[in-house]
C-alpha cells in the first residue's frame, strides 16, 4: 500500500515516491519522500528535521535547471548534464503524533485516533469578506483532526489565543501554527504544541458566500 500525505500548498492528498536528494546543498545519498500535486502542480518533498525528532519539513521545489551540453574540443564531443532542481523553499512543518509510523503498512494505536471531543459537525455559510471561528481548550500533544468541504476557496488557520485576539481579530499581523489558503476540501491533522485556547478559523476572502461542511474533533 503506497504512503500518502497532503500537499503543503493546497492540501490535496498525494501519493508519495522515494528518491535521493538533489539540488543545491543536497546531502549525497540522503533519501527523501516527494510528490507532484495533481491539483496545483507543485512538486514538493518531505524530509526529517535534523534538529527536532519527530518533526517533518515540507518544501516546494523551485528554479529547475534545464539539461545542458558543454562543448568539447573534439568533433562530436561534449559533456552532458541532466536537468535538475537547484533549490527548494520551506513552506510548512509538521510533527508526527506518537504511534504513527511513516512508510509502513501499520495501523496507528487506537488511543491516538479515537475522538475524545467533537468540536464541530455542521454545515455553515460564510458571507464574503467574513470569517467563522471555533475555539477549544487544548493541551500539548493533542491532535485536532477533521474534514473540511467548501463550495468556494477559503483560508483556514489554526492559532493560539494571543495571535487571534491581538492579531487576526484586530486585522493586524498574526502568526498561525497550521493553515492553508485557497482551500476547497480535504482532511486536516494539527499537532498542538502547547496548552492554550486554540482557534480554528475559516475565512472567506472571495466575492460570494461559501457553504462549508465542517467536521472537527480532538
Amino acid at each position: 500500500m503506497p504512503e500518502i500525505d497532503n500537499c503543503p500548498i493546497c492540501n490535496t492528498t498525494c501519493e508519495l515516491e522515494y528518491g535521493v536528494e538533489e539540488g543545491a546543498g543536497a546531502e549525497i545519498g540522503r533519501e527523501i519522500s516527494y510528490a507532484t500535486c495533481k491539483t496545483c502542480k507543485t512538486r514538493w518533498r518531505r524530509r526529517d528535521d535534523p534538529k527536532v525528532f519527530g518533526k517533518m519539513i515540507y518544501e516546494k521545489w523551485a528554479c529547475r535547471i534545464p539539461a545542458v551540453t558543454l562543448p568539447f574540443p573534439f568533433v562530436g564531443g561534449g559533456i552532458k548534464f541532466p536537468p535538475r532542481w537547484c533549490r527548494w523553499v520551506k513552506v510548512r512543518e509538521k510533527s508526527i503524533p506518537v504511534g504513527f509510523e511513516r512508510g509502513m503498512e501499520t495501523t496507528p494505536s487506537e488511543d491516538v485516533f479515537r475522538p475524545t471531543q467533537i468540536v464541530a459537525n455542521e454545515t455553515i455559510s460564510i458571507k464574503k469578506r467574513e470569517f467563522y471561528e471555533y475555539s477549544v481548550k487544548l493541551k500539548r500533544g493533542d491532535i485536532l483532526k477533521g474534514e473540511i468541504h467548501s463550495n468556494a476557496p477559503i483560508n483556514i488557520y489554526f492559532m493560539d489565543e494571543q495571535n487571534y485576539f491581538e492579531g487576526f481579530a484586530r486585522d493586524k499581523i498574526f502568526v498561525y501554527e497550521h493553515g492553508s489558503e485557497n482551500f476547497w476540501e480535504g482532511s486536516i491533522e494539527y499537532f498542538v504544541p502547547k496548552k492554550d485556547e486554540w482557534f480554528f478559523i475559516l475565512e472567506n476572502e472571495g466575492k460570494e458566500s461559501a457553504k462549508v461542511k465542517v467536521y472537527l474533533y480532538v
